[in-house]
């Protein structure tokens, strides 16, 4: 697939903000979701999500058994989530999988926020 038919696939499916930068692809799930990044890699398109936050190792490793499909790891200092795109219908497993790795970031970052830090 082309920048353009996976642009065009993410439109087609109601992601938001959809934006092609040098044959990288940002998008949103919902408008107020935070950016994840469509990137083609050999043949292949993966979707990643990262969020500031570092899961504990065994948390991590119960999301990737859970979901083998779409795993978790450590990337450049922050927890990403990955699935690749396989095709248009893989786009409905990657907004619900990304909305709730969304919400169990906001969990693992209000585990670690020591007693002084924020609300």
């Amino acid at each position: 697939m082309t920048p353009d038919a996976v642009g065009a696939a993410l439109r087609a499916a109601g992601f938001a903000g959809v934006v092609l930068d040098g044959g990288q692809i940002f998008a949103r799930t919902h408008p107020a979701a935070p950016e994840f990044q469509a990137s083609q890699i050999g043949t292949t398109w993966h979707l990643t999500l990262s969020r500031p936050v570092r899961a504990p190792v065994d948390d991590l490793a119960a999301w990737n058994v859970q979901y083998p499909t779409s795993p978790a790891d450590i990337h450049q200092g922050e927890t990403r989530l990955t699935l690749i795109l396989t095709s248009p219908v893989t786009l409905d497993l990657w907004r619900a999988r990304a909305d709730h790795f969304t919400a169990q970031s906001q969990l693992w970052r209000r585990a670690q926020r020591q007693g002084d830090e924020g609300m």
